[in-house]
């Protein structure tokens, strides 16, 4: 009998999720989190970096629609968690729309296709210098909403992706929910997770819930989850319960 391969898994650092997911995401996976604005997909992937930070790994953090420092201020000011710090200790690694090497800003003198393989090499040298056990695109709509051809937009969704797992890295990448754009980069992914809200009585309920884990069994229900002081955690409990 042949041994059986069992790969590794990687904590998501959202307590309550890994038990969803039996364990984690899988190490060298690329992995989407989607859902509306203001669902906590950005909370989600910065917990997703701490985990690795706390864990003794080196991560890196590539944003698309806003500089750094505004994701910077916002972590600190809600849950503590002191990124420039981190970056100062060579834990975290940003990218952002402000390095001039990447060239993402809205421009009508460069072609789409273009911005998006120019990001792909600049990620592409970035990991071979820090070599992140982690990475966190924060979110990936920026760069692939211009891209009219749903053929060449797989593609490119592939070939991003692709980066990610030929390096081992586990990647988690945030999609926002418009014009049927979350649905192509899901389909490329190892793993999706969506995040939503509910009207539940007079209650605004917020929701997590896995909807696919290539190579394992998840958990298959809707869960509640709960943003506080100290971050996200899922709750082993239905948002549609009657009280």
């Amino acid at each position: 009998m042949a041994d059986e391969v069992i790969q590794e898994r990687v904590s998501t650092g959202i307590r309550g999720l890994d038990e969803m997911l039996r364990g984690g995401f899988f190490k060298g996976t690329a992995n989407v989190v989607s859902g509306k604005s203001g669902t906590g997909k950005t909370i989600f992937g910065t917990q997703f970096l701490m985990e690795g930070i706390e864990k003794g790994e080196t991560v890196m953090c590539i944003i698309t629609s806003e500089e750094s420092k505004s994701l910077v201020r916002e972590m600190q000011a809600s849950f503590g968690w002191d990124l420039d710090s981190m970056v100062a200790e060579g834990k975290l690694v940003f990218i952002d729309i402000t390095d001039p090497s990447l060239r993402l800003q809205k421009s009508v003198e460069i072609a789409p296709t273009e911005l998006i393989k120019s990001f792909k090499k600049l990620v592409e040298s970035k990991i071979e210098e820090t070599k992140p056990d982690r990475v966190f695109i924060d979110s990936i709509e920026a760069m692939f909403l211009a891209i009219e051809s749903n053929y060449k937009l797989r593609t490119l969704i592939d070939d991003i992706f692709g980066i990610f797992r030929k390096r081992d890295v586990t990647a988690l990448v945030t999609v926002g929910v418009m014009f049927g754009l979350d649905e192509m980069v899901e389909y490329g992914a190892d793993a999706v997770v969506k995040l939503g809200r509910e009207i539940i009585g007079s209650n605004l309920q917020r929701t997590i819930y896995v909807m696919k884990l290539r190579g394992s069994g998840t958990i298959n229900e809707v869960r509640v989850l709960n943003i506080s002081d100290s971050g996200m955690a899922v709750l082993a409990q239905s948002p549609y319960l009657e009280k």
